[in-house]
This record gives structure tokens, C-alpha cells and sequence, in this order.
């Protein structure tokens, strides 16, 4: 245990006052922070992998039931063809801010658009840290963390007094709800990096916008989305060298 004054090793010491964080050299992160995060990690994804398929075994095991091999490979590759664009698109686009440690809890625990990923922006952004680095990384995925377990307790009350509290709500604020609430999570993680880098802001829209208005599939808006603003920014930054601003 360190004590509020020692340093981590290798790490430098924080600036007293003035709250800056520096950023965590590579070898020692790489060593202490990645090597158990990869190895946790797999060890715990190809568990939950294994574990989703308990329910059909159980049901053959005690029941003697078991679905036919033509309903499972029709289901299989539905899912196959929905699911693997964004099994591209997600870690991609979302790598830069949450990391390792928050790619693997994210893609086990679910809801990353609309709960991990605001989660760790904004922790990012409490903490003054910008994403993309080691040290982003790190504080990203302790939001990440800080939401599953969150999200633990939410869903259990969700779960036993869920029903009751929304049935005396009026019917419009539900309605509210169901409309309005995964836009304004969105529209406010959006003004966070906007103010960050506000000329990105229309080309973000446009590679975005034209997909919905011409009601293009998702495995085609969604990759045209991310790919198109990265290339944007990579282009602004290589001719003009604009970048957005740190933290």
C-alpha cells in the first residue's frame, strides 16, 4: 500500500494545486496495467461466451429438449448478418475512449452507447484527461467500472420497484422518457466533445444525417458515420494541423 505522498512506480509525481495529471509512461503500463487486463479479460469473455450457451444445455441436460440444428444455424446467421458490422464499427470507434480494460467490461456488460461510453467521457472529463491516452484510458475505464457497478444496483431496483413507480407517473412523462432520453444523453456527450473541437461538428452531422434522411441501412450508415468523421479529422489535422483540444 502507498501512502497519499509516495508515487506509483513509474509513474511522475502529480502536480500538487494545480490537479494536472501526467501521463503514465508506456513500459510500466503496459506491464502492471495491460498484461492482467488482457489476461483477466479473456479469461472472463470466453467464460461469459461459454456460459451463454448453459440455458440450451441445461434445457437438453434436464429436459431431453433440444432445438433443431437447422433453427440454430438460421438464427446464428441472421444475428451473423446484423451484428457484424458493428462488430467492426463499435471497437473501433469507441476503442479511443474507454481502452482495454473498458472494451472488455463494456462488450460483456452491454449498453455501451448509451451508459459506458457517456460514463467514461465524462469521467475523462471530470478528471481533465484527454481519451486516446494511457491515462485516459485508465480513468475511462474506472467510470466504466463505477457504471457496471451502478448499473448492478439500478437494475435491481428497476427490477423490484420498476413497475410500481412507473405505473403512478403521468403518461405523458413516460411517453418523455421513451422519446427523448437516449438523445439527450447523446446530445450532451456530443456538446461536451463539440466544445472540444466545434469543426468537426458538421461534417460529424452530415456523414450522419444523409444516412438517416435517405434511410439507409444501419451496416451502412453507422460505418459511413464513424469512417467519414475520422477521415475528416485526420484530413484537417495532416493539411491544417487542427486538432481538438486536450481534456
Amino acid at each position: 500500500m502507498t501512502t497519499r505522498n509516495e508515487v506509483l512506480p513509474g509513474m511522475s509525481p502529480r502536480t500538487t494545486g494545480a490537479g494536472e495529471f501526467v501521463d503514465i509512461p508506456a513500459e510500466p503500463f503496459e506491464r502492471e496495467y495491460l498484461a492482467p487486463v488482457h489476461r483477466i479479460g479473456i479469461i472472463t469473455t470466453l467464460a461469459i461466451s461459454a456460459a451463454m450457451f448453459l440455458p440450451a444445455v441445461l434445457l437438453y441436460l434436464v429436459y431431453g429438449v433440444a432445438a433443431p440444428w437447422d433453427a440454430i444455424l438460421v438464427g446464428m446467421g441472421l444475428a451473423v448478418t446484423y451484428l457484424a458490422p458493428f462488430a467492426i464499427v463499435e471497437p473501433i470507434s469507441y476503442y479511443p475512449i474507454y481502452g482495454d480494460a473498458g472494451n472488455y467490461m463494456s462488450m460483456t456488460a452491454g449498453n455501451i452507447a448509451n451508459l459506458r461510453l457517456p460514463c467514461a467521457a465524462v469521467a475523462q472529463a471530470v478528471a481533465g484527461v484527454p481519451e486516446g491516452t494511457r491515462k485516459g484510458a485508465a480513468i475511462g475505464a474506472i467510470g466504466i467500472a463505477a457504471s457496471v457497478f451502478a448499473g448492478v444496483v439500478g437494475v435491481f431496483l428497476g427490477a423490484v420497484a420498476g413497475g410500481a413507480v412507473v405505473s403512478v407517473l403521468p403518461a405523458w412523462l413516460v411517453a418523455a422518457f421513451k422519446t427523448y432520453l437516449l438523445p439527450a444523453v447523446w446530445g450532451a456527450v456530443l456538446g461536451q466533445f463539440a466544445l472540444r473541437g466545434p469543426y468537426y461538428i458538421i461534417p460529424a452531422l452530415l456523414f450522419a444525417g444523409i444516412p438517416l434522411l435517405l434511410k439507409w441501412p444501419a451496416y451502412v450508415g453507422i460505418p459511413m458515420a464513424v469512417f467519414g468523421t475520422l477521415l475528416t479529422g485526420l484530413l484537417l489535422y495532416r493539411r491544417f494541423k487542427i486538432a481538438p483540444k486536450s481534456g
